[in-house]
């Protein structure tokens, strides 16, 4: 009898083994990684002028010429989709940002000399979005401080080089007549000129003697403040989204640093969208 219930034992062992597991039953489901939000950094100069150390002007953006000009970089920026539009307005703001955007939309109000206004009002309401996005997180950066502790300290190239560096900003900016919009935005857009800014900030750095570190402070600072705006950002983002981040262009270097090395985003080349549109060759009858 003992026999007997050990033979049924292995033959029932045997048979179950035959058989496909339940799992093998169930159909097989495919993960699917969710989609990478996509984000274009448009780094702008500030069209109603500049406040900041290095003070750089511009031209009337209201007037007829560059009105043209960005109606022609709306259409530009369209193609690219954007389903979230962000600005440098501070966060705080936001609820103001968007009761103008409202008025705007309405017909009640009209368009200021301003990047937000003039680019980012504009192509949303073209886009029929409900409201825009602030996302900007102020923060002094004390360069006057770093200059006067150089001077102060013999260390004449870090002035003299402040120097060279405000003259060539100055020099961009009074250039701006010789460029539509587009193109001026193409030229602060390109890495030749998000090396050159990130190069001034780490010479400031270096200002400072043994364990005085006056100018790495200011730009710790910087990376600090651009973390910040970059938080901001990216808590607001979904998978899927197509995101325009439109900022001063200073601000573009780290933006796009911090969304390239982003597991859950794709950076976005401007260029895509700023570079000329080159004309289809006609066929031939």
């Amino acid at each position: 009898m003992r026999t007997s219930i050990v033979s049924a034992t292995v033959v029932l062992t045997v048979a179950c083994s035959a058989l496909p597991s339940l799992d093998a039953q169930q159909p097989q489901r495919t993960r699917t990684a969710p989609v990478r939000a996509q984000v274009l950094i448009l780094g702008t100069y500030h069209m109603g002028g500049s406040s900041d150390f290095i003070q750089t002007s511009a031209d009337d953006v209201l007037s007829p010429k560059r009105q043209r000009e960005i109606q022609h970089l709306i259409d530009a920026l369209a193609a690219f989709r954007p389903t979230r539009i962000m600005v440098e307005a501070p966060l705080a703001r936001d609820s103001a940002l968007n009761a103008s955007y409202r008025r705007y939309v309405a017909g009640q109000d009209t368009l200021r000399r301003n990047e937000i206004d003039q680019i980012g009002f504009r192509l949303a309401k073209r886009l029929g979005h409900s409201r825009v996005y602030a996302i900007d997180y102020q923060q002094d950066e004390d360069i006057r401080r770093v200059v006067g502790w150089a001077s102060q300290n013999g260390d004449t190239g870090f002035v003299n080089s402040v120097q060279r560096f405000g003259a060539r900003m100055k020099a961009a900016s009074d250039s701006l007549p010789g460029f539509t919009i587009t193109e001026y935005l193409r030229r602060l857009n390109s890495p030749a000129e998000d090396a050159r800014g990130q190069s001034a900030y780490l010479g400031i750095a270096r200002v400072g003697r043994d364990s005085t570190y006056v100018g790495a402070d200011v730009v710790a600072g910087r990376y600090a403040r651009n973390l910040k705006i970059f938080a901001n950002m990216a808590r607001l983002i979904e998978p899927g989204d197509r995101v325009l981040v439109i900022y001063g262009a200073g601000h573009g270097k780290l933006l796009r640093d911090f969304v390239r090395e982003s597991a859950d985003l794709e950076l976005v080349s401007s260029e895509r969208y700023l570079a000329p549109r080159r004309a289809k060759p006609s066929r031939r009858p």
